[in-house]
């Protein structure tokens, strides 16, 4: 038998370590404890995205000690941007072999032997189980505002009606027969609707972009240089990802001027604001579809039902089959939403009203927006996805391309092929749903220490510096639980009802500030922007939409606790110290409970991107779980933060 040793995280088996640029050469090196006599060692790889390609190399060996021995190779990826995935096979002299495939106990990020080869597809269908590496574009750039940035985001609807509310004008707006308004800032969301069709999301409580306004100074004080809002533009919903109108505020918001205000005052306060785009589906409720007539606007289902001329019918898949006369005709919905007919993406006319000189993200970028969060952007085709982020770019290089991907973005498979997500082509970053989950995994002991480790190892080493650095690492979001009730271990009800009445006891919110506290430090530790969802910083409590988005407590109601003062310690820490921003990262140590982390300037002084920045040139960071979460922060001998 023989074992093979091999680790991504080592430059002496990988160099260079992590992503690498196109026509890059990777050496690469195998230590081979030689139980049977080897006769030869080869490197077999698969590179592209599709086409995917297959070959193999020689590895010569160069040295050889009492049994150990170390094979080495050197390859030149390719020109253009892929995966290279690599595996390596003995054949020994009584002509058996073995293989060293990645260990899924190191999350891949060291070498098992195996007896036989893994039997996997390298058509692009499926995941291939040997170590990767993601090759991308050399001049692949993305915004050094966003690395290592300071995020907020809000869901407009529930954060603040502003001082300027007009209540009067919010009831004129609710005369559509499913909406709901609530008169008090403190009632529940809805979570039932109205009979006949049940919930809808239209229950509104009259956020404003003025009450945004009115809240800048004070997350700029804090240290937030980065605003995410949920969508803004004209909608039927609370939540706005059926889009009415991409051009129009919504009218509940706000105003245009109103809108623009909002640029120029966070501008001013050295805050960038990202405006969330939906282009995989648009409302039927919408100027361009226009089931329900409401726009002054020949839509497609007009032209389809009626025969009318409409702009706008080739952006939808209509069927030929036809339902009964109540329902009309059948379309192509997004995760089969009525109310969310999917677009034809490659549809020409639409891609030039989204992504063309004069289209929707041209106007947002021109009027002051510092970028967009794509959403569902693992739905939108590969080639779309290039345009957009070439129209942004084409507007403003320091503008940012952010998409929603919740699985790991650089080998993401889906419609049966390998993804264009993190090679400088389509997106800047992704929001860091894997980090999520692996963070929560280990506050809530369901992985230990070394695997966190060994996840975020596997992170470094597969993803693109400057994706990496950009990467927006949330804890929650609009689309997921309340973070301290996910990590405070409270089983999640059945039904919406139960949710909607359930509140964490005084032990289980013990638990989670704790928790939260230690995921907000590993926030700061690791690569990446830290993102904080409206109201984590108080702890709000709940379960999935709706009770995720419940209204942000209003000045008077917000808590004073040690809790939120300590993660805002930790946000402003992060904004002054450059080195928690773009310095290097390392991992010390991760076992048992236990991690210690360390970010840090080269020698020179020099931070991960060749800066020379000002500040601490080292941090190291300790974070323990149990028996009750504890962490510090320190600089040199100096401890700057712990609780």
């Amino acid at each position: 038998m023989i074992h093979f040793s091999h680790d991504v995280s080592q430059a002496f088996y990988r160099d260079p370590m992590g992503a690498v640029a196109c026509g890059s050469t990777l050496r690469l090196r195998v230590a081979v404890e030689e139980k049977a006599e080897v006769a030869s060692l080869r490197l077999f790889y698969v590179y592209g995205l599709p086409p995917v390609r297959e070959s193999f190399l020689p590895m010569k060996r160069i040295s050889k000690n009492e049994g150990h021995s170390v094979y080495e190779c050197s390859l030149q990826m390719d020109h253009e941007p892929g995966l290279f995935y690599y595996w390596f096979e003995a054949q020994l002299l009584d002509g058996r072999y073995r293989w060293g495939f990645p260990d899924e106990d190191t999350r891949g990020v060291m070498a098992k032997t195996s007896r036989v080869s893994s039997d996997f597809k390298v058509d692009g269908t499926e995941l291939i189980p040997a170590f990767q590496v993601t090759v991308h574009q050399k001049d692949f750039k993305t915004p050094d505002w966003m690395k290592g940035a300071l995020l907020y985001q809000i869901f407009p609807d529930r954060f603040s009606r502003g001082k300027d509310f007009d209540g009067d004008y919010a009831r004129s707006l609710m005369h559509y027969p499913e909406r709901i308004w609530h008169e008090n800032w403190d009632e529940e969301v809805d979570f039932e609707g109205k009979e006949p069709v049940g919930y809808e999301a239209c229950d509104f409580f009259g956020g404003t972009l003025n009450g945004i306004r009115e809240y800048l100074t004070e997350l700029s004080l804090k240290g937030i240089n980065v605003l995410y809002l949920n969508p803004v533009f004209q909608s039927k919903s609370n939540h706005r990802y059926d889009t009415g109108d991409y051009l129009k505020v919504d009218p509940l918001l706000g105003t245009h001027e109103d809108l623009i205000a909002l640029f120029i005052e966070a501008k001013a306060l050295g805050i960038r604001v990202i405006l969330d785009g939906v282009f995989s589906h648009t409302g039927a409720d919408s100027l361009y579809f226009n089931r329900f007539g409401r726009y002054d606007s020949v839509g497609a289902w007009q032209a389809v039902c009626e025969g009318q001329v409409s702009d706008y019918t080739s952006w939808y898949r209509f069927s030929h089959e036809m339902q009964d006369a109540m329902d009309g005709p059948r379309y192509e919905c997004w995760w089969d939403f009525p109310e969310l007919p999917n677009v034809e993406e490659d549809d020409l006319s639409y891609r030039a009203f989204i992504a063309g000189k004069d289209g929707v993200l041209a106007y947002w970028l021109r009027q002051g927006c510092s970028g967009f969060r794509l959403d569902v952007s693992d739905e939108l085709p590969d080639s779309f996805l290039r345009l957009l982020r070439a129209r942004v770019k084409t507007e403003s290089e320091d503008a940012l391309v952010m998409g929603e991907v919740w699985e790991e973005p650089t080998a993401k498979i889906s419609y049966g092929t390998y993804r264009d997500f993190l090679f400088g082509n389509t997106h800047d970053c992704v929001m860091g749903y894997p980090f999520r989950r692996d963070v929560i995994a280990f506050l809530t002991d369901e992985i230990d220490a070394r695997e966190l480790g060994f996840a975020f190892e596997k992170m470094l080493s597969i993803t693109p510096k400057e994706a990496l650095y950009a990467q927006m690492n949330l804890l929650g979001s609009h689309d997921t639980e309340r973070i301290v009730t996910k990590l405070s271990g409270k089983p999640k009800p059945d039904n919406r009802k139960e949710q909607a009445t359930a509140h964490l006891s005084d032990d289980e919110r013990a638990k989670g500030e704790k928790r939260l506290l230690a995921a907000s430090l590993l926030q700061l530790a690791f690569p990446g922007a830290t993102a904080v969802y409206y109201g984590d910083e108080f702890a709000m409590e709940g379960y999935d939409d709706p009770f995720n988005r419940r209204t942000f407590p209003r000045e008077g109601d917000r808590p004073k606790n040690e809790m939120s003062t300590r993660l805002w310690e930790l946000v402003r820490l992060k904004h002054d110290a450059k080195v928690l921003r773009t310095g290097f990262f390392e991992m010390i140590e991760a076992h048992d409970d236990r991690l210690i982390m360390r970010r840090f300037f080269d020698e020179e002084g020099r931070d991960a991107f060749g800066h020379l920045p000002d500040g601490p040139s080292e941090a190291i960071i300790t974070v323990c779980r149990s028996p009750v979460p504890s962490g510090a922060v320190f600089f040199g001998d100096a401890r700057v933060f712990y609780f």
